[in-house]
């Protein structure tokens, strides 16, 4: 019996697997190029720490070239937000000091308190000597800071971030970072001088995104967007406690070379657009309430400013606003293939209008925004005069349905989609996540029994 037990732990020996002892450590055996490109990926603070792993590591974070430095991964920060950390700037100098990459591949800084700006333009300067490509900036400070002169001509710089708001100053040259191809911005209530000099001051600017924060303290902004070269822009409009009250701002676009824009905005704001003739894809998430005192004609006058696109997602605000200025003539839209419509309390009846604006469309995307019920008022184009739109007859394809819960509300909208919709090859509804599978299994059979113009479409429910 003891000879069979040494024979299992034997055998129990020969089966386990052996182990490399040389190889147990893969990671280390990388080349140094290697090991940099991954480092560069995450906070410098963790990329100095991986010095103590082994001999191996010891020098190889000194040559990792992208430096990012946040003082949010302190481990015990000051009581007071007012307070610098201590001991922060000393370690970005060491390790600019100890790095010794010939090209910086970016930069980014993030002071949550306030900093000594004497450094801080010491850090710059010497990214800027290492030919750095892009950098990235937030300082905490109380005041607004000015941003170091020596960035306005970098020839280097690519790309440029600026999370706070920093005091911008075109240089009198009329040449504002030459090089720079993506350009964000955090702006506090600029004036109309800002914006006026800047952009079209960039030579090189492509990609374009400006967040601005606005204050019931000061004037209204008159916000301007102007550059020959542009192809991307974003815009973010952020209200201070402004959602009641009346407050206005100005958007003035001109880009003949934009072709995606993005405006997110708290406040319906008073916009005009030049020259947007090379314009495919647009999305406006704009809040209008019924409360407001803006004028909603104003929706209106951006819809006719983006009318060359052929991709465009419209928020319930926007459709809202359409809604209260339905009595304005509806811009036509003749190169719209795909579009994406929020619906709020206003139901669905401003789809009617849009649908006759989009003669080419061929991709509908409807977004339930909110519950409501439905009424005459909202289902009354169902049996107007209206001719059937065009585009539900002969062009469109797909639609696309969110947020379906088996409403009263949605079933007339359903029967008028199949009853018409000739061309249509799917229609796709998702249901609410609380609507449980066994009743979207007979919502689907419900609407199957409805008469379709085509027998083809496939219907689904997910």
């Amino acid at each position: 019996m003891a000879h069979d037990r040494q024979n299992n732990v034997t055998k129990r020996k020969r089966g386990r697997p052996k182990t490399n002892r040389g190889n147990a450590d893969r990671i280390s055996s990388l080349p140094d190029s290697v090991l940099c490109h991954i480092l560069s990926y995450i906070p410098t603070k963790h990329v100095v720490a991986t010095s103590v792993i082994a001999k191996r590591w010891k020098n190889v974070w000194t040559a990792v070239p992208n430096l990012s430095f946040d003082d949010r991964l302190c481990l015990r920060p000051p009581a007071s937000t007012y307070v610098p950390l201590r001991g922060f700037a000393d370690f970005v100098h060491t390790v600019l000091l100890r790095t010794n990459p010939a090209k910086i591949g970016k930069f980014s800084l993030y002071c949550s308190r306030p900093t000594n700006l004497a450094r801080f333009y010491d850090w710059i300067a010497t990214a800027l000597m290492r030919e750095v490509g892009e950098i990235q900036l937030y300082l905490g400070q109380q005041s607004r800071v000015e941003l170091p002169e020596a960035i306005y001509s970098a020839a280097c710089l690519k790309v440029l971030t600026l999370d706070s708001d920093f005091s911008i100053q075109v240089p009198s040259s009329g040449t504002c970072f030459p090089c720079v191809k993506i350009l964000s911005v955090r702006l506090e209530n600029p004036n109309k001088s800002v914006t006026e000099n800047l952009f079209c001051s960039c030579p090189s600017l492509e990609e374009l995104s400006v967040t601005c924060e606005l204050h019931d303290d000061t004037p209204p902004p008159n916000l301007i967007i102007s550059s020959a070269t542009l192809k991307t822009c974003k815009l973010i409009v952020r209200s201070e406690d402004m959602l009641f009250r009346e407050v206005d701002y100005m958007l003035t676009i001109t880009a003949p070379k934009l072709e995606s824009l993005e405006i997110y905005s708290d406040l319906l704001g008073s916009f005009v657009m030049h020259d947007l003739h090379s314009l495919k894809i647009v999305k406006l998430d704009i809040m209008h309430a019924e409360w407001a005192q803006v004028d909603p004609y104003r929706a209106i006058q951006l819809l006719a400013g983006i009318n060359s696109c052929k991709y465009l997602h419209l928020s319930a605000g926007i459709m809202s606003a359409v809604d209260h200025a339905c009595d304005s003539c509806f811009p036509s839209f003749s190169q719209l293939n795909y579009i994406e419509m929020g619906v709020g309390p206003i139901g669905w009846r401003v789809l009617p209008i849009v649908l006759r604006s989009s003669p080419n469309l061929e991709s509908l995307v409807l977004h339930k925004e909110c519950w409501f019920q439905f009424t005459e008022e909202q289902f009354g184009w169902l049996e107007s005069d209206f001719d059937v739109p065009h585009c539900l007859v002969h062009t469109v394809k797909n639609i696309e349905i969110k947020g379906v819960q088996g409403d009263e509300d949605e079933r007339p909208l359903l029967k008028y989609l199949l009853q018409f919709a000739a061309a249509m090859e799917k229609m796709l509804m998702w249901a609410k996540a609380s609507v449980p599978k066994e009743n979207r299994a007979n919502l689907r059979e419900s609407i199957l029994q409805l008469p379709r113009a085509s027998m083809k479409t496939t219907i689904e429910i997910k």
